[in-house]
């Protein structure tokens, strides 16, 4: 229960704090109609409808941070959908600590039951007896604070939406409650040497939990490689679909298998096979996308995969979707 009398004033707006670098709010509601202005005032790119029921019915948002970084938590007894942009010009990666929530954009469905990087563009929510932490960064500032981890050519790409790993999950989930128990406190962003020291924090967990893999990088990371290395990415590109022996790729790229894999661990961060594994799953959710296959078996099957859920667990883990979702959106 929020510490006041909810009846004498239901609705709380910004709050400054004298003396702090930072803000506060905190809204309180058991009025339907309340909560959908609330949430519009919120997220004025979203349509917001609170579903109508004779349930009793609370909605509790707070919100505390600066102008980088922002710790806000919803608490929604009820239901509600929305639909449109979220968190546009912010790089926000959200939790459900409770209740459910459905999240679908074009072509991705979310997988909510792990915290979750936010995608751009518009989507669709579905909230349902909901409690959801929302750690929110400044999409400039973020991008900033990146480039100052970015070694050896390599590029911090948010390209997924779920952790790389559980482990890099339950990383996160410990990092985002650090960073909500601390702006809690005024005297955080009041000093800005703990202030930054907090941004970093949350830009290096979120670069560890959501970018993309080094062994996701670009064409423009292979056309840097040294030649030999560019050989042996031809010919995997070339032989995706049939079977690829080590020693072939070497003979390809005129090196031996010892250097073959020295060099892709040097210039690609994986091994030959690892990137073989990666042209195949690229390959593969090209044809879900275009609803070729009549199941993921057989597209799995296709592209070298005879095991569907080591190719699902895989492929969720480098696209943040199962198989079975990216075909079924096509559909």
């Amino acid at each position: 229960m929020m510490q006041r009398d909810e009846a004498a004033m239901s609705v709380r707006g910004f709050i400054p704090d004298p003396g702090a670098s930072g803000s506060r709010v905190a809204v309180s509601t058991h009025d339907r109609a309340e909560a959908t202005r609330l949430l519009r005032r919120s997220y004025p790119r979203l349509s917001v409808e609170v579903a109508a029921s004779t349930a009793p019915f609370v909605f509790r948002q707070s919100a505390f941070g600066d102008g980088r970084i922002v710790s806000t938590e919803l608490m929604l007894a009820g239901a509600a959908r929305a639909s449109g942009s979220f968190h546009d010009g912010s790089v926000a990666v959200g939790e459900v600590l409770a209740g459910g929530l459905s999240a679908e954009y074009p072509r991705l469905r979310i997988d909510t039951d792990q915290p979750f990087l936010q995608p751009s563009g518009p989507g669709r929510m579905h909230l349902d007896d909901l409690h959801l932490r929302m750690t929110v960064l400044d999409a400039e500032a973020f991008r900033r604070a990146a480039e100052r981890y970015e070694h050896d050519g390599a590029h911090h790409r948010l390209a997924r939406s779920a952790p790389v790993s559980v482990a890099a999950g339950a990383a996160w989930r410990w990092t985002a409650t650090h960073i909500q128990r601390s702006v809690r406190d005024p005297r955080t962003l009041d000093n800005p040497i703990i202030a930054g020291e907090l941004f970093d924090l949350a830009v290096r967990s979120l670069l560890s939990c959501f970018a993309e893999p080094s062994e996701h990088r670009d064409s423009g990371d292979i056309s840097a490689a040294p030649r030999a290395v560019r050989r042996a990415v031809a010919y995997l590109e070339e032989h995706a679909l049939d079977s690829v022996s080590i020693p072939d790729v070497a003979d390809a790229a005129r090196i031996s298998v010892r250097s073959l894999q020295a060099l892709f661990r040097r210039h690609l961060g994986v091994s030959p096979v690892e990137h073989l594994h990666a042209i195949r799953l690229e390959a593969a959710r090209r044809d879900l996308l275009r609803g070729e296959g009549a199941s993921v078996h057989a597209v799995a099957e296709r592209w070298g995969f005879g095991n569907s859920g080591r190719f699902a667990r895989l492929y969720q883990q480098r696209f943040g979707e199962r198989p079975s979702a990216t075909l079924r959106a096509q559909r």
